[in-house]
């Protein structure tokens, strides 16, 4: 029975099945610059890579953990499975294949807090500010009425407090955390996780994982909403961890299952240059955000602008859900419906920006994207849950109780409070 495996850094991500694992050690070759090295150890018939903590999920809140927890040395070995192809979340950022110069912000445009970062936040704050990984966001923000006029932006929390954005992208604050935490972190992207087992101490994972710790960083795997949105017949955690035998669980999991999130759908434009006798990019608002009352009539919550390096413009159109219920089968027409009717609901919301509707007919769609769960709305998961000790089970995510509740502020601290919480 083979107790360890090679991978080349090339592999990382890529991997399935038996072949995945996480490093406990790295050395060079003379034909490659390095391999990592994974211990195996057999469950059953089957070759498991064990490692101390399994992350599911490569958001803000994950990275932070796993960059906290190499700073207390708590760990030796990490793995963090993500859904999509890079790590941040709603902090990730959209590249494309077809052209190596495109990058936009896709979900959040700046990482938002209630107020001035106080702490071992606001260390972590200045340490990436002093990197210049982060930069205080001085974009124009705009309100746009229902009848079309420019007015002061409303009072969204997103916007109450202090602000920062991503150098040169906002997925880089992701990226510097990971890389923070060191070559004990091992990712696997594209990577689903639909079922959870927990074994004799330890939680078995799709791809070959044991873990002694489980973390998750979103609710899906614990919330009701995945019996419907992903067709499973029961909630993952709590199939996998039986009621009575972890208290903490038991009411983390009664707290979770009473949250609401907003739901939005995401549509990414790229345009053409503006027409320099029309303005320029330099002179359009970061953001537009609609008041409530424009909001709820168009459907959209917010418009933001990704000026490129080579004079194109990058739109995200913010839109708000309708209400269709969201399955596997339905899913694919709910992307084109939006889709179309965002794209219909834009020319007169551009209106006070003549350079802007002048581009939009040479605009091309670059498809929608669905967030979930893209702002926690009520019954935060008590700090006090954030860790189940007799299940080994931990959470962290802007859900997480305190302040800069549904924030980039509340998902960073619920990352530095799990890290401390934890044995």
């Amino acid at each position: 029975m083979p107790t360890a495996l090679l991978l080349r850094p090339r592999d990382k991500g890529r991997v399935r099945g038996h072949c995945s694992g996480t490093p406990i050690g790295r050395f060079k070759t003379g034909r490659h610059p390095s391999f990592f090295v994974f211990r195996l150890l057999a469950e059953g018939d089957v070759l498991m890579a064990d490692v101390d903590l399994a992350v599911i999920g490569a958001g803000l809140s994950a990275c932070a953990l796993a960059s906290a927890l190499r700073r207390k040395q708590a760990v030796d070995s990490l793995v963090i499975l993500e859904a999509g192809r890079g790590p941040g979340g709603r902090c990730a950022t959209r590249r494309r294949r077809d052209d190596a110069l495109w990058r936009l912000d896709h979900g959040a445009p700046t990482l938002s807090f209630s107020g001035p970062p106080q702490g071992p936040l606001g260390a972590l704050v200045d340490d990436l500010c002093d990197r210049g990984v982060l930069v205080p966001d001085a974009g124009c923000v705009v309100g746009l009425d229902g009848a079309g006029a420019l007015v002061e932006p409303p009072a969204h929390p997103l916007l109450c407090g202090p602000r920062w954005r991503g150098q040169p992208t906002m997925a880089a604050v992701a990226e510097t955390l990971l890389a923070d935490a060191g070559e004990a972190v091992f990712t696997c992207f594209g990577e689903r996780i639909s079922t959870l087992r927990w074994h004799d101490g330890h939680w078995l994972l799709p791809g070959g994982w044991r873990a002694r710790t489980l973390v998750l960083s979103g609710t899906l795997l614990a919330h009701p909403r995945s019996l419907a949105m992903l067709g499973w017949p029961d909630v993952p955690l709590r199939s996998a961890v039986a009621e009575g035998v972890d208290p903490s669980l038991d009411a983390a999991l009664a707290s979770i299952a009473v949250m609401t999130a907003s739901v939005r759908w995401n549509l990414m434009l790229e345009l053409p240059s503006v027409n320099a006798g029309l303005g320029t990019a330099d002179s359009l608002p970061r953001q537009i955000w609609l008041t409530p009352e424009a909001r709820d009539h168009c459907g959209v919550e917010r418009l933001v602008l990704h000026p490129q390096s080579d004079g194109r413009l990058g739109l995200v159109v913010h839109g708000l859900d309708d209400g269709a219920a969201i399955r596997p089968d339905t899913q694919p027409d709910l992307l084109v419906h939006h889709e179309r009717r965002l794209l219909a609901a834009l020319p007169p919301l551009l209106g006070p920006w003549p350079a802007l509707q002048a581009a939009l007919p040479e605009a091309r769609s670059l498809g929608v994207m669905r967030w979930g769960a893209a702002q926690p709305l009520d019954h935060a998961l008590p700090r006090d849950l954030q860790w189940c000790p007799q299940a080994r089970v931990g959470f962290c995510g802007d859900w997480i109780a305190g302040s800069g509740f549904g924030m980039a502020e509340g998902a960073l601290q619920s990352a530095l409070d799990l890290a401390e919480a934890m044995p």
